[in-house]
């Protein structure tokens, strides 16, 4: 089922989480797309730009049993954009073509600003971390276009189902050998 994949939300901005600003980009833009796609939100938060804010909020995330924890803001060049440093040193493996489409993708879309995100995903403890910018645009881009398209598969890999398993065990005589995130199986 769907629902098994867990998402947790991190709004990292120190303008909202002062209440200076709202909070578009994570409350009406990711948690709608992730919500309209089946799957569960178990952990939500603002915080500022400060690395014990974000490790505490990965820590969190983790004990609320989310599998994909996606940072909303704080990928820039800016002296206070510190969440790409952060999830980069607690990455166990990086995901590159992550943030190299999502780059292209914003190229084709917006123009030579795209190289500008340090837009990134990796994974640390069986959890996929991915921080993208914290404009509405930038988070519909990298869910409907990156993300969702392909979340079940990357946790079903994480969990150790291999490609190769997949087509295999598919196409088995004993339909009830292939158990994954999201497959019909599960339903």
């Amino acid at each position: 089922m769907k629902n098994k994949v867990r998402f947790g939300i991190v709004v990292v901005s120190d303008r909202i989480f002062e209440g200076r600003a709202k909070d578009y980009s994570g409350e009406k833009v990711a948690k709608k797309l992730i919500e309209e796609h089946g799957y569960t939100i178990t952990y939500y938060t603002i915080i500022p730009n400060r690395k014990a804010e974000i490790r505490k909020a990965v820590e969190r995330a983790l004990k609320e049993n989310a599998r994909v924890v996606l940072f909303i803001g704080g990928t820039g060049l800016g002296p206070k954009d510190v969440t790409v440093d952060v999830v980069e040193s607690l990455v166990e493996k990086k995901i590159p073509g992550f943030g190299e489409l999502f780059r292209y993708l914003t190229f084709i879309k917006e123009g030579t600003k795209a190289w500008l995100t340090r837009a990134m995903a990796g994974t640390y403890k069986n959890t996929i971390l991915i921080a993208i910018p914290g404009s509405s645009s930038a988070v519909e881009l990298a869910l409907k276009e990156i993300i969702l398209p392909e979340i079940c598969h990357v946790v079903n890999v994480i969990e150790g189902v291999s490609h190769w398993d997949e087509k295999r065990k598919s196409s088995s005589n004993n339909s009830n050998i292939r158990s994954t995130i999201c497959s019909d199986n599960n339903r």
